[in-house]
């Protein structure tokens, strides 16, 4: 069994306690404060909720069929009994639920880390040291605003940490086995829910090939290196999934409107970063500074000097572990199937932060011994945490900005409003055609409050639905758009072109901008 507590002291379940109560509070304000929608303002956090509902709440071949590609699966697979619970998939504390405990033992995970790494001609580091240094990465306000959504950044940062432990683990405790496993384990898990994982498993069977030539026993060479390559089985099978499912191992970069490449050439972003290294850097390091400000970067900056030319392996090997997610972020920019601008996207920062963090702490742990004064390391740490918890007040919150700048475009505030009309109209009768495009779709459904299976989704992949050409005969109710998404322009035109043959069937019960809330005649 994989004992995932180690620590015998109370710090863990301190920072555990201290991160969900943060949370929860930040969270309660959203909500009841600022906008009932807070925690559902990315776009791609309403999809999470209703792709995970999908799985168990729909129509057309509920379960595995509705994995489809492009995202990972897993963190649909965690979100689904929180979303079937109507409260909670309305209003995205659905996503809390899975986000902020993965926040919160991330943050164990990172002072475990912390208190493992060996600082040359330092014996022994006081725990609030570590302790610190695991709170100020869940009480970034832009982290933390993460860990209160339904994104995926959450759970992967969980089991990217975990994994990284485990894998410092191995490499101090002699090459035992079961640390290897369980670095494996959470690596397979952590490339299940996000493709920036996926440098990790390379790194790891490398790493663990060359400690296995340097090892005589032949037998535990062959079990590390197989426990090694179960770090891959996630990677091989969303391969295998795709193949299987769309007759293309790579369908989920390939996918037309939803893979991330061709929504990076349908968009203007690429044009200033393809192959455009100098503005991919300029890009990341302002929105870099921005997430992270001065002092815990120049903190961070100090570490890695001091300790630049360390001997101690183990400590390199960690580091560099912790930065290949971030270098796969870059190397996708420059490639030209990743997007970012100053605040859109500004969520990929977040996959350095324990890079950042663990940096910091070593540059803290090394003062704390030099300066032999806890009032001098209390002060800094300190100074860390004000300039962090003032960012609300003094500069945006790059995360929560780019979410909110996407939640107020008019397209989704008039889906939004369609979505609350239709729950009041609905009488519970009947199924609902639905013409918007994926994105626009999702806020109508999870505004709406009514059940998925309801809903009669009409995209351009559905077009060979019986109910398409003739929705009088299978839908009492029609919610049709005039700016659909790419997803269902060619669909909806259709509709919008024949809107005399469907005032024939149906009459109109509400109507705003852009939207039609339609019933049977």
């Amino acid at each position: 069994m994989l004992q995932v507590t180690v620590s015998k002291g109370k710090e863990p379940v301190i920072i555990f306690l201290a991160v969900m109560s943060i949370g929860l509070s930040v969270a309660f304000y959203l909500y009841f404060v600022v906008d009932k929608y807070s925690l559902l303002y990315y776009w791609d956090a309403v999809s999470h909720l209703v792709g995970a509902r999908k799985l168990v709440d729909w129509s057309e071949n509920p379960g595995w069929v509705q994995i489809g590609t492009v995202w990972m699966p897993l963190p649909h697979f965690l979100l689904v009994p929180f979303s079937l619970i109507d409260p909670l998939f309305t209003t995205g504390f659905a996503g809390l639920a899975v986000s902020l405990p993965s926040l919160a033992i991330t943050s164990v995970f990172l002072f475990k880390i912390a208190k493992m790494l060996q600082v040359p001609n330092v014996a022994i580091i006081p725990s609030y040291v570590a302790l610190s240094a695991a709170l100020l990465y869940a009480t970034n306000p832009n982290i933390l605003y993460l860990g209160l959504t339904s994104m995926t950044e959450a759970p992967f940062m969980l089991f990217f940490v975990a994994s990284a432990y485990y894998f410092l683990k191995w490499h101090q405790s002699g090459n035992k086995l079961r640390n290897l496993i369980a670095c494996s384990i959470f690596l397979s898990l952590a490339t299940l829910c996000r493709y920036e994982g996926w440098f990790l498993p390379v790194f790891l069977i490398l790493v663990v090939v060359i400690s296995a030539i340097r090892n005589k026993n032949s037998q535990k060479k062959a079990f590390a290196i197989l426990a090694s390559l179960l770090s891959l089985s996630s990677v091989v099978f969303w391969l295998a999934w795709n193949q299987y499912n769309y007759n293309d191992p790579f369908e989920f970069a390939n996918a037309q409107y939803y893979s991330a490449s061709w929504q990076a050439q349908d968009r203007s972003f690429r044009e200033i970063l393809f192959l455009q290294p100098a503005n991919v850097l300029s890009v990341y390091g302002v929105t870099l500074f921005t997430m992270y400000g001065p002092l815990l970067l120049g903190a961070g900056a100090i570490g890695y000097y001091v300790f630049r030319k360390s001997q101690i392996s183990d400590k390199k090997l960690v580091l560099i572990f912790l930065a290949l997610p971030p270098m796969f972020t870059l190397i996708s920019l420059v490639i030209g199937i990743g997007e970012m601008s100053y605040w859109f996207n500004s969520r990929f920062m977040v996959l350095i932060s324990p890079l950042v963090i663990i940096m910091a702490y070593l540059f803290l742990a090394r003062l704390n011994h030099k300066m032999k004064s806890k009032l001098v390391t209390g002060a800094i740490i300190g100074a860390l945490f004000v300039y962090q918890l003032s960012i609300p007040a003094f500069l945006p919150v790059i995360t929560y900005q780019d979410a909110r700048g996407g939640y107020t475009v008019k397209e989704n505030l008039l889906a939004i409003k369609t979505g609350e009309a239709l729950q009041s109209l609905y009488d519970g009768n009947g199924n609902i055609m639905i013409l918007a495009g994926s994105g626009l779709e999702h806020r109508v459904m999870i505004t709406s409050g009514i059940a998925l299976k309801n809903f009669d989704e009409i995209i351009e992949g559905s077009a060979w639905k019986v109910s398409f050409k003739e929705p009088w005969l299978y839908d009492k109710w029609i919610v049709i758009t005039s700016n659909p998404l790419s997803d269902a322009a060619s669909t909806t035109k259709y509709w919008l072109d024949r809107q005399d043959e469907l005032q024939e069937h149906y009459k109109t019960l509400y109507e705003n901008e852009q939207y039609k809330i339609m019933v049977l005649r």
